[in-house]
């Protein structure tokens, strides 16, 4: 019997080349994720150590110029935390839609994965159907010439 050969191998290929895709760009929607959530975490850093200097520096005389600059400064940081927020918030709604093509991509090359194991179970049934026919035979025909012989 002839080696077993999956007709539809080549789509089946093309759908694992667009898995593979669809993983390189959820991975990257998730690494532009980690990093905006890292640099939230780097303004919230610096927002207090600015309260921690300022609380520093009001022990002693105060500074009316240096509580200013402060000020804006704390305000400017609490509109890049808001902005960086939203940033965040479209990027997570990005990672959800390249997660969603990549579980339509991985369900499509399962498809065509399943579809080649169901042949090749009918090409491993057929081949055992032909050598059991094929054994009977010979047993038949064995048989046969015993009977002839005696």
């Amino acid at each position: 019997m002839k080696k077993f050969k999956y007709r539809l191998e080549g789509l089946l290929k093309v759908k694992e080349h667009i898995e593979k895709e669809r993983q390189k760009e959820h991975a990257t929607a998730l690494n532009r994720v980690r990093d905006q959530e890292e640099h939230l975490v780097s303004i919230d850093n610096h927002r207090l150590a600015t309260h921690e200097g300022q609380r520093i520096r009001q022990v002693g005389v105060l500074n009316v110029a240096e509580m200013l600059v402060c000020s804006r400064y704390l305000v400017k940081l609490k509109k890049d935390t808001l902005a960086n927020k939203e940033v965040l918030r479209a990027l997570n709604g990005e990672a959800g839609k390249t997660r969603t093509a990549l579980l339509d991509a991985s369900r499509d090359k399962k498809i065509y994965e399943k579809l080649k194991e169901k042949q090749h179970q009918k090409y491993l049934d057929e081949a055992r159907r032909v050598e059991t026919k094929e054994t009977d035979e010979i047993g038949i025909q064995s048989h046969r010439r015993k009977i002839r012989a005696q």
